[in-house]
């Protein structure tokens, strides 16, 4: 299904358009703090406190077509009513994340550009910026060939094939112990 279908079936409203109150209200009954949260962090607790929770817990459900903001490395298509999205997709298993993949960006100017959007909201919050991927930039500068690539999490896997909810329950050392 797609990202704003999704939204829309489920909460009512579309997310690509939908204004910052109208992501918050849903969320108003677990009294999070709204202070420096963005659009993008309201999208995302609405996926992991309102949607996710309410995923088929026996289902397989790929998720495609991500708001164009929340696509760090991915391309961007139009959808076909003038919204740009990301050719991004998350596969999950029950209301867990198992895999998620994208088509690469190839611009080395958008993706720059990127980082040092992502660089300042970091910087704002005061979280740690990462330094800049010289060596990406390079390779798309060079002409990375088009490809794309999907990450699984086998821990996520086996959480699932162990029926268990906890990851520390598949880690040889949890974080606890780490």
């Amino acid at each position: 299904r797609s990202f704003r279908q999704l939204y829309h079936d489920n909460l009512g409203f579309d997310p690509l358009t939908a204004s910052e109150a109208e992501l918050r209200a849903p969320l108003v009954v677990f009294g999070i703090d709204p202070e420096g949260l963005t659009r993008d962090d309201w999208l995302d607790l609405l996926m992991t406190h309102r949607l996710q929770p309410a995923f088929d817990p026996d289902g397989l459900l790929a998720i495609v077509d991500y708001p164009a903001s929340q696509c760090a490395l991915a391309r961007l298509r139009d959808d076909g009513d003038g919204h740009p999205v990301a050719e991004r997709f998350e596969l999950y298993l029950g209301s867990n994340e198992l895999a998620n993949g994208y088509h690469e960006l190839r611009d080395a100017t958008e993706q720059r550009s990127r980082f040092v959007r992502d660089g300042a909201l970091r910087q704002a919050r005061g979280d740690m910026v990462p330094p800049m991927d010289e060596h990406l930039l390079a390779a798309l500068e060079a002409g990375l060939p088009a490809c794309a690539g999907v990450a699984l999490g086998v821990d996520r896997l086996l959480m699932a094939m162990l029926a268990t909810p906890r990851i520390a329950d598949v880690l040889a050392f949890d974080f606890n112990r780490a």
